[in-house]
C-alpha cells in the first residue's frame, strides 16, 4: 500500500482506523502485522454518519407541490425511470430568491455513455403555473407588481 494512506475496520459499535508506526496502514490484524516487522501505534474513532433528516416544508409549499403533482397526474405524463426529479423552496441555499410558496424542480436526465446527463430547471407558482427560467419568473413578478426590478 501507499505512504499516508488508512485502512477503515468496520467493528460493531463504531468505525476504527489502525495507522502503522511507518506510515504504512495495516489492512489485516495486529498479529500479522507483527509478522512483517510493523506495529500498531494509533487507533483513531471516526465519526458515524447521522442519519439524513428530511426538510421541514412550509403549508405554502405543501400546497403548491400537490398542485403541481395533481396537473401532472392529469395529464397524465410519465417520466422515465431514469429522470430524478427534486424539488426546492425558498429554504434551500440556491433558491433563497424565491418567494414563499414557489417551488424550483431540478430534473436530471442522464445521456450518453459515461454518464454524463442535463438538469432541467423549472420552476412553479402558488397557482401550479410552470415557468422555464429564472428571467421569466422575475419577469412575472414584475408584472403582477410584486417586486420592481431595476435595469
Amino acid at each position: 500500500m501507499e505512504k499516508g494512506h488508512t485502512k477503515q475496520k468496520s467493528m460493531a459499535s463504531s468505525s476504527t482506523v489502525t495507522k502503522a508506526e511507518n506510515g504504512q496502514s495495516s489492512s489485516s490484524s495486529s498479529s500479522s502485522s507483527k509478522k512483517r516487522g510493523r506495529r500498531a501505534t494509533t487507533i483513531l474513532e471516526l465519526p458515524q454518519p447521522r442519519p439524513h433528516q428530511p426538510k421541514e416544508r412550509s403549508p405554502l409549499t405543501i400546497a403548491t407541490l400537490r398542485l403541481v403533482r395533481e396537473k401532472a397526474e392529469k395529464r397524465g405524463k410519465r417520466t422515465s425511470l431514469a429522470v430524478s426529479v427534486r424539488h426546492f423552496d425558498n429554504t434551500d441555499i440556491n433558491y433563497n430568491w424565491l418567494l414563499p410558496g414557489w417551488v424550483a424542480e431540478e430534473r436530471y436526465v442522464p445521456s450518453g455513455r459515461k454518464g454524463l446527463g442535463r438538469i432541467y430547471k423549472y420552476y412553479y407558482d402558488t397557482t401550479g403555473h410552470k415557468y422555464y427560467s429564472k428571467r421569466e419568473v422575475l419577469f412575472a413578478w414584475k408584472k403582477m407588481n410584486i417586486i420592481c426590478l431595476d435595469p
